[in-house]
């Protein structure tokens, strides 16, 4: 049994590495989330400091909880008006990376690791497709790129993150009731998937009327985390899907002028989403630096698997860059976006949308789940390292100094 000073002792640890991690990325370029990985592989799988049965019951809450961060943060950072006006080229990127690589990756682990059909495609809607904008947004700036290639890659960070976690779910679903009827099985994921968007929808119109009114008062940001987690509940409980729920509720709110435009209702948000914006850096901050040392510390280590999620990790990997290079001539093709095709294909990092999926996939007790956990945190670090190579790589071509990069990297970091 650990005592209470040894757990904040754990815990103080990984906060105060997660911000030395994050000075390290703006000092080396290498992204904070392979520092607190590592760190949890060693704390749990070498030095056994925490057992990694008593972290997992209470690791898929957290997963849970940090999905939904993820989607409501998501859906407010979705400007329907940008997607609108110029988002055709980030949806086209989107759609041939994730699916096409989604598709390519389930059939060969399909074909190499004998896992059936449906857990081979939830494996990999887990890893097929998603850039951690975290990472994507901060390193492209600071390697001097257009705002145009910059805000390509922001809007495509954060459809293909919706996208793989509305895969994900639909394949668990498909998994749940079975494939011996597969229209009875659709029908059933399309009910649920309708039945969460048009709750949301009616759910989000009240809450941003309620935020309207109540935005000068104190504890605002805690009630709009209240009114996400309702609106997940009623949603569950009404049998919708309370993920995408909570991503209409994240889209209504960050488009609130939009809508209010369109509806001629007056709304006026900008102090409670300057609120909003503040806390959620923190927030994020600290769920991220918690989530990957976890992640590290639910790690396997078995010397006999060792080298076969290693290869599992690179074949993901190549087959990502495959799809991507596809994806990426096909969206930037007579467009100015192609002078920095190179760079995008690079900024293919991936981050909290995959591990937590993981996470949950091993919570949920889905077939090879602990598989699923190990190979997920292979392509994590190695999508993170090639996105870091990348970046010398044009530093490089570019004849800049690395000082700049840094100098830059920096500067992206200040102004988020």
């Amino acid at each position: 049994m650990i005592d209470t000073a040894s757990i904040f002792t754990f815990v103080a640890a990984i906060i105060v590495t997660g911000f030395l991690g994050e000075l390290l990325f703006k000092k080396t370029g290498v992204p904070m989330l392979v520092f607190l990985i590592l760190m949890g592989i060693m704390i749990g799988p070498v030095l056994k400091f925490l057992p990694r049965t008593s972290l997992l019951p209470s690791l898929g809450v957290f997963a849970e909880l940090t999905l939904l961060m993820v989607l409501f943060y998501g859906g407010i950072d979705t400007g329907l008006e940008s997607v609108i006006k110029g988002g055709g080229r980030a949806f086209l990127q989107v759609l041939v990376y994730v699916l096409g690589s989604t598709a390519a990756i389930a059939f060969t682990v399909n074909a190499f690791l004998g896992w059936n059909l449906i857990s081979s495609f939830i494996f990999a809607s887990m890893v097929g497709g998603e850039t951690a904008a975290a990472v994507v947004i901060p390193l492209s700036r600071s390697l001097k790129l257009p705002e145009a290639t910059v805000a390509f890659l922001a809007l495509e960070s954060a459809v293909n993150s919706i996208l793989s976690i509305v895969l994900f779910f639909a394949f668990v679903g498909i998994y749940r009731t079975g494939v011996t009827n597969l229209a009875s099985t659709l029908t059933t994921i399309s009910a649920n998937f309708s039945v969460g968007i048009v709750l949301g929808g009616i759910l989000s119109i009240a809450w941003v009327f309620i935020l309207n009114k109540f935005q000068q008062r104190k504890y605002t940001y805690v009630l709009t985390l209240g009114l996400v987690f309702i609106t997940y509940v009623i949603s569950y409980k009404l049998g919708g899907s309370g993920e995408l729920s909570v991503l209409i509720f994240g889209i209504v709110l960050g488009n609130y002028a939009l809508i209010s435009r369109v509806t001629n209702w007056h709304l006026s948000m900008d102090f409670l989403q300057q609120r909003l914006g503040l806390f959620q850096e923190e927030i994020t901050f600290l769920m991220e630096t918690l989530f990957f040392v976890f992640l590290g510390l639910t790690f396997e280590i078995n010397p006999s698997s060792v080298v076969e999620f290693l290869a599992v990790g690179a074949i993901v990997v190549a087959v990502l860059m495959l799809f991507r290079v596809l994806a990426t001539t096909a969206s930037t093709v007579g467009s100015p976006l192609a002078q920095n095709r190179r760079d995008i294909i690079m900024m293919c990092a991936q981050g909290l949308v995959p591990a937590t999926l993981a996470i949950i996939a091993v919570n949920d007790g889905l077939p090879h789940a602990n598989s699923f956990l190990n190979a997920v945190t292979y392509v994590i670090i190695l999508t993170n390292m090639i996105a870091a190579i990348g970046a010398v790589w044009r530093i490089r071509n570019q004849k800049s100094s690395f000082k700049e990069f840094m100098e830059g990297l920096d500067t992206a970091y200040k102004a988020k």
